[in-house]
């Protein structure tokens, strides 16, 4: 058979099971991955980790296709906890590389698909999506997070996605061409517009009147935990500041990241960078690599080295941009969220899409009738007030023209 799938028509053969040990299900899903496109977030170097750090209680499940006896598709897919609102239960749910439990979720998966053997990844990702739907377990709300771009075509809910509903939540997501970046002989701040290039050239000037710039990439796995660590340090700093409890407070998203170093820093699936100034560091940025793309997931800065002028964070990414155009990637990825520095700095607008699949349920018409109802229930009462106050200044006007009269 060769290296990638070239049927003219497959025969697949769809499956949903318990999980195979972690040693085998590496090994195939490893294998596919060399026949695939994966993102780093549907890589083993992700997934991996991420399953064998998950609680007991949740139990994954393997939604896999085969054509021959060729693996052509894989999957994990999770039946998520219940939904529940106004006090009772609206549904069973189902989750694509995810939990539906937010202190697990904290993760924030993106660029998130099925692994498909390159070629008819339509045609894969279909059938096994329909397949999934029906084999749901009393499921009735299906969610499908981080979907790159505006999500899954129309033709992949075909099938059993034909009596569901869907419904689409975008985000936007900035990235930049670091192609574009080379083309301008690596001068990225030519490629922003000229207000932003001045406040990141200005800020430079004056940071560099403290020590010099300097940006460096993690050598050892030892040295990119202790960047982690004074990364987390700054970042919550920085949160807690603004009221917010900061994602470092969670045990489970600090242990996943501290895992995914040690296991694939030295592959070059992780970046850990570190921006100096002088003997001072000015921040630290934390990205994934995978497939040309470098993915900016979580970032540190010190917003006090300097009185005036101090844009840690757009000195940090404009440096970082620069270095990883050097290295030869093609995209540095922002990831989702409307965020004005990502507007900033960006010169690939891109969207991110979260899909939810619901069967048809009177639960879901109660869900969205509440509200409508609420919401006028409301409107009504202020009309009325607003009546009965009216009322009441038109009696008590009468009544001091009555007495006014006497």
């Amino acid at each position: 058979m060769s290296p990638h799938l070239n049927a003219d028509k497959l025969s697949l053969a769809l499956s949903l099971e318990e999980l195979p040990t972690l040693a085998d299900l590496q090994s195939r899903w490893r294998d596919l991955e060399l026949r695939a496109q994966p993102s780093f977030y549907t890589s083993w170097a992700w997934i991996g980790v991420w399953l064998e750090l998950l609680p007991p209680d949740i139990r994954p499940r393997l939604l896999e296709a085969r054509h021959d006896a060729q693996v052509v598709g894989m999957a994990v897919v999770v039946c998520g906890p219940p939904r529940k609102k106004f006090g009772f239960t609206i549904c069973q749910t189902a989750y694509l590389h995810d939990t539906g439990r937010p202190e697990l979720d904290i993760l924030c998966i993106e660029h998130n698909d099925f692994l498909l053997d390159r070629g008819h990844e339509a045609e894969v990702r279909s059938a096994m999506l329909n397949y999934w739907l029906g084999h749901l377990d009393g499921a009735s709300e299906v969610i499908l997070p981080g979907l790159v771009g505006k999500g899954w075509p129309p033709d992949a809910l075909g099938g059993n996605c034909g009596r569901m509903k869907r419904v689409d939540a975008a985000d936007r997501s900035y990235a930049v061409d670091l192609r574009a970046v080379r083309e301008a002989d690596g001068d990225f701040l030519q490629l922003i517009r000229p207000s932003m290039r001045t406040q990141i050239r200005r800020s430079i000037k004056e940071y560099r009147r403290c020590g010099e710039v300097v940006l460096e990439a993690a050598a050892s796995v030892g040295q990119a935990l202790a960047w982690l660590e004074r990364l987390a340090e700054l970042h919550q700093a920085r949160w807690v500041g603004r009221g917010h409890p900061g994602c470092f407070s969670n045990a489970f998203f600090t242990h996943f990241h501290q895992t995914l170093i040690a296991r694939h820093l030295a592959d070059g699936g992780v970046q850990l960078l570190r921006i100096r100034v002088g003997e001072n560091d000015l921040g630290y940025l934390y990205a994934f690599v995978r497939g040309g793309r470098v993915y900016c997931y979580q970032s540190g800065f010190d917003y006090g080295l300097i009185e005036k002028h101090a844009r840690p964070g757009l000195v940090a990414h404009a440096l970082a941009v620069e270095y990883n155009a050097v290295q030869g990637y093609d995209v540095y990825d922002f990831m989702a969220g409307d965020m004005r520095y990502k507007r900033d700095l960006a010169t690939l607008d891109e969207r991110m899409t979260w899909t939810t699949l619901r069967t048809p349920s009177w639960r879901f018409e109660c869900e969205a009738t509440v509200p409508r109802v609420v919401s006028a229930t409301r409107r009504l009462r202020q009309v009325w007030r607003q009546g009965r106050l009216w009322g009441q200044q038109r009696i008590g006007q009468a009544i001091t023209q009555t007495s006014e009269g006497c």
